[in-house]
């Protein structure tokens, strides 16, 4: 090769063999004009980074909600503690009969059947006496939504009503519910007492104010309420809902809307709830937790101050006693809890004549568990008491010594003569 030889923007002023531009490195022949390339780990990535298996177990886990998780953990902690105890019994190894595991998920689906059928017989609360017919198929649904969910076994379904696999179990459950029923267990079922007309008054004249259930409320988020006005220049409160109990999102629910309600301002009430949910959403972040601790002290321009910190979920789940304590209200022979507010919800709306529909709005509920909630007023069960009393005594049977004759009968009588 000549020398001088003019190879684009560069010069050779040697012999360069072909062996010689092998060994150079391809950074030392071309000249690289363009922006330096970005590493991928560096690159804004559009989608999310891999996940593994385990990543995507983890995530399904994390979907299920924390009371579900609960009444799982309590179901395998009582079949457990049934397979221990029956594992020291001789009569378990019956016939050549092999232990019981303690996993359920080590059993096949004809075991399975065979199992759950005795354990729904036999299964006992900590001191001996028998558990409620509806605890029962919390317990066996329990265990159930531990073999799909944990184990994978999808095909398990219990309570399916052509389902030959399980059809003993169920014959099982079955005639020990109608069992326990038939022996008074279970009938008389503990629900929450609404909070009264007089019981409102009373924590209004001491400075004590109700609270609603605690349901949702845990998490409740400052940035789900919002202050409107309508057309007739009417103040709105506005909520917006997010995952809960009846609303959690996924396949299942996937066209059903998360609660929404709209409560209209009453400027004629004193203790209109639009003005003090107004005044309080002022003194605390528009974002983050709803509830938060008030201080001791007011600020420089006498209005009242909240801590950052919020209230925790213990103090919630007590608030109501609390408030009926402080307002010195009797709750004697009434079972007062958080869950009373929504009880009082609805008997409210439901005494007042509105109907189902309009009730569950406000309620949240999507199904006939409606009903439960509903108290009627004590004057209408004493209307309605009166009515059912048999024909007084006074009213049809004469007195022994009364001759006298009816007046009608007697008009009658003096029509004939004439």
């Amino acid at each position: 090769m000549d020398k001088d030889v003019g190879i684009g923007n560069f010069e050779l002023h040697e012999e360069v063999s072909e062996l010689d531009l092998m060994l150079l490195s391809t950074q030392d022949l071309v000249k690289c004009e363009t922006e330096p390339v970005v590493s991928e780990a560096a690159a804004t990535r559009r989608f999310s980074a891999p996940m593994s298996d385990s990543d995507l177990q983890e995530k399904i886990l994390q979907a299920i909600p924390k009371k579900t998780k609960n009444n799982n953990k309590l179901a395998s902690g009582v079949w457990i503690a049934w397979t221990l105890e029956n594992n020291l019994c001789k009569e378990t190894f019956v016939d050549g009969g092999a232990s019981i595991p303690s996993d359920p998920n080590c059993l096949s689906n004809e075991l399975l059947n065979y199992w759950m059928a005795h354990f729904t017989q036999e299964c006992r609360r900590m001191d001996s006496s028998p558990y409620p017919p509806n605890s029962l198929v919390q317990i066996a649904s329990g265990i159930q939504r531990y073999l799909r969910t944990d184990c994978n076994r999808n095909d398990i379904n219990f309570f399916q009503k052509d389902s030959v696999p399980f059809s003993f179990f169920r014959k099982c459950l079955d005639s020990r519910m109608k069992e326990l029923t038939n022996n008074g267990i279970g009938t008389n079922v503990k629900r929450a007492d609404p909070i009264l007309t007089p019981d409102e008054e009373t924590m209004w004249d001491s400075g004590f104010f109700g609270f609603r259930a605690l349901d949702e409320h845990k998490e409740l988020d400052a940035s789900q309420y919002r202050i409107s006005v309508d057309r007739n220049d009417n103040k709105l409160l506005q909520y917006t809902g997010r995952l809960c109990k009846n609303v959690q999102g996924g396949l299942n629910n996937r066209h059903i809307d998360v609660k929404r309600i709209t409560q209209k301002s009453d400027p004629s009430n004193p203790r209109c709830l639009v003005k003090f949910c107004e005044k309080y959403l002022s003194l605390i972040p528009r974002e983050g937790r709803f509830y938060r601790k008030p201080l001791p002290h007011k600020a420089s321009n006498g209005s009242i101050r909240f801590s950052v910190q919020p209230i925790g979920i213990n103090t919630l789940s007590s608030k109501m006693k609390e408030l009926f304590k402080g307002a010195r209200i009797s709750m004697t022979d009434r079972n007062i809890s958080n869950h009373s507010g929504k009880v009082t919800c609805c008997t409210t709306l439901f005494n007042a004549g509105f109907t189902d529909s309009t009730v569950k709005s406000r309620s949240g509920h999507r199904s006939s568990a409606l009903d439960t909630y509903k108290r009627p007023l004590e004057a209408l069960q004493e209307n309605v008491s009166k009515t059912l009393q048999p024909p007084s005594v006074n009213k049809y049977i004469k007195k022994e010594n009364d001759l006298s004759v009816p007046n009608n009968n007697r008009n009658e009588s003096e029509n004939k003569k004439k």
